[in-house]
């Protein structure tokens, strides 16, 4: 589905809201709802594990939803897996339908979307003045809050970084126990690992700008849009960051389909490059292959110390027939007891501080968790998601040699303007 089709659904989301708050009462109770609710609530969540997993994903759901019907006996929840493609798509359609869910899976930049066209409530005014946010760690608040309103709870946030073959380490004269942090001490080691016949790191172009060109956007000290809305990926800063990207495909530093796969686990797995940019689910596949070779590195800096790290969330569309036992039930899938589970099946990090403990006797998970403090959840504004393929395509053209970083640049930030114009 093209975006001008998008913006269609957006229109008939919108009127749809509207009819919705004139005919029903839809004025919140400020957390106070009857224990004894009848209702069926229905929420929409991902395949957030591999199949093999399958059915312990479908116990963590199941168990949420028997905790929260001891608190509300006469409710009936029901999870129903989407998939991770053209979910947006899928969402926009079945709420533009009055057929959506209660409750629904969402990240921070395309939360600014979705707020900002009215489909999501603020879930305070939902959960009442009294509830208490204290043990949510607060960049997670942040990276569930838009315009100073929270739309959702954060049920995990992640940490993406450099996940290094030891052995190649080992043969190009490489320490484990001191890896890069710096752009120049990575790239004076991927030049070792290519004079050895190796690529330097993994390049997924096919994967999002926030696993490609942000990262590298924020390390050299940049941002793509500032908090007041400026422009700002083809300033000095976010032009470095293409630079980066070009030097490291002409140089063949990553490898030739770096231009649009989004696979490079499998060659890291067969010991051709020398880091995969990963998460924790990363290390989880690694150590189901039986691949023991590995140690995590931490985010490089140019200026600072920085990555990408999304921050998940359940939140409720503004059209839920029972939206305050949906932000009730928001709040018992990202509790304590609940994040605990959810997150040590699925090799996220916790967003809640008093569920970090699961991982304090996993070396990998506990170093993630160190990192996450440098991960940053996108960009959070309406245009985020929609730009992305803009940006894909322009440093496409660029390591094809059809662009210079300074034209792709420009590219992408006059494609940011013209979508804020709209």
């Amino acid at each position: 589905m093209g975006f001008k089709k998008i913006g269609l659904l957006f229109m008939v989301l919108i009127l749809t809201f509207t009819m919705a708050a004139c005919s029903e009462d839809s004025e919140s109770t400020g957390g106070k709802v009857d224990k004894n609710s009848s209702a069926t609530l229905t929420v929409w969540v991902h395949p957030f594990v591999g199949e093999d997993l399958k059915d312990k994903q479908k116990e963590v759901f199941d168990n949420m939803a028997a905790s929260f019907k001891k608190e509300y006996p006469n409710v009936k929840v029901k999870f129903e897996e989407i998939p991770w493609a053209n979910r947006e798509q899928k969402l926009l359609t079945a709420l533009a339908a009055d057929q959506g869910p209660d409750v629904f899976y969402l990240i921070p930049d395309i939360m600014a979307q979705f707020a900002d066209q009215g489909v999501l409530t603020p879930i305070t005014d939902l959960l009442g003045d009294d509830w208490d946010k204290s043990d949510f760690e607060e960049s997670s608040i942040e990276s569930v809050t838009y315009k100073n309103e929270m739309y959702g709870l954060p049920i995990l946030r992640e940490v993406q970084t450099y996940i290094y073959n030891t052995k190649i380490l080992k043969e190009i004269g490489g320490d484990p126990n001191n890896l890069p942090e710096t752009w120049e001490e990575f790239d004076e080691l991927a030049q070792k690992a290519k004079d050895k016949g190796y690529f330097g790191r993994s390049f997924e172009g096919g994967a999002t700008a926030n696993a490609t060109l942000y990262p590298l956007v924020w390390q050299s000290g940049g941002d793509v849009i500032s908090k007041d809305g400026k422009v700002l990926i083809n300033n000095k800063d976010g032009l470095e960051a293409f630079e980066r990207i070009q030097k490291w495909y002409k140089e063949d530093m990553i490898p030739k389909d770096s231009i649009n796969t989004i696979d490079h686990f499998t060659p890291f797995v067969e010991g051709k490059i020398m880091a995969v940019w990963g998460a924790g689910l990363t290390v989880s596949s690694l150590k189901e292959k039986g691949f023991k070779d590995y140690v995590i590195g931490p985010p490089l800096k140019q200026e600072k110390m920085a990555t990408f790290g999304t921050t998940g969330m359940f939140v409720v569309p503004s059209n839920s027939k029972h939206k305050e036992l949906a932000a009730q039930l928001v709040a018992e899938m990202t509790s304590k007891e609940s994040s605990e589970a959810f997150n040590s099946l699925t090799k996220f990090i916790p967003a809640r501080k008093s569920a970090t403990a699961i991982y304090d006797g996993d070396k990998d998970m506990a170093k993630m968790t160190e990192y996450v403090q440098y991960a940053s959840p996108g960009v959070i504004h309406p245009v985020a998601r929609v730009v992305m393929p803009t940006i894909q395509a322009e440093l496409q053209a660029m390591m094809e040699g059809s662009k210079s970083p300074k034209e792709a640049a420009d590219a992408v930030a006059k494609a940011i303007k013209d979508e804020m114009g709209k």
